[in-house]
């Protein structure tokens, strides 16, 4: 995990019952996924739930988080007042590898803009709140910076 924090979500997000382990995972350095026990489908954002099959068992499941950028937009405009000194940055969507139809956001840590259909992988960020983020970057990019310009 990287001990610099990403410029993309200055503030902390809100855990609810069913998200809890993906961020109990996140600050333990592992990217954890919920999981259907009845048919193996991957779930997100977790849910009560299965949206395949129906039923109410599940598990979580580690994952690499590795896939490839789906979208991304680039903001200029400070929407909250946390956002401030933080824009103009990036921010990702990436469709994972393990399971085409899961596309989570995150934050972009290259110097350069993302590209369409280009492989990333995950790393694990910690915040200047302490909460720990998802963030991709190229596979095979060696430019690092915050996502900002």
């Amino acid at each position: 995990m990287s001990e610099e924090a990403p410029t993309f979500l200055p503030f902390a997000p809100t855990q609810d019952r069913d998200s809890k382990p993906y961020w109990d995972g996140l600050r333990e350095g592992a990217f954890r996924l919920q999981r259907c026990i009845a048919c193996s489908a991957l779930r997100w954002p977790a849910r009560e739930i299965c949206n395949r099959c129906r039923s109410f068992e599940n598990e979580w499941s580690d994952q690499d988080g590795a896939g490839s950028i789906e979208s991304w937009i680039r903001t200029h405009q400070a929407f909250a007042p946390a956002l401030r000194d933080v824009v103009p940055f990036r921010v990702v969507q990436i469709r994972l590898d393990v399971q085409e139809d899961l596309l989570l956001i995150g934050g972009w840590l290259s110097d350069r803009e993302p590209i369409r259909g280009e492989p990333v992988k995950l790393e694990i960020v910690e915040s200047h709140t302490g909460d720990h983020l998802p963030c991709w970057k190229p596979e095979r990019d060696s430019g690092r910076d915050s996502g900002r310009e």
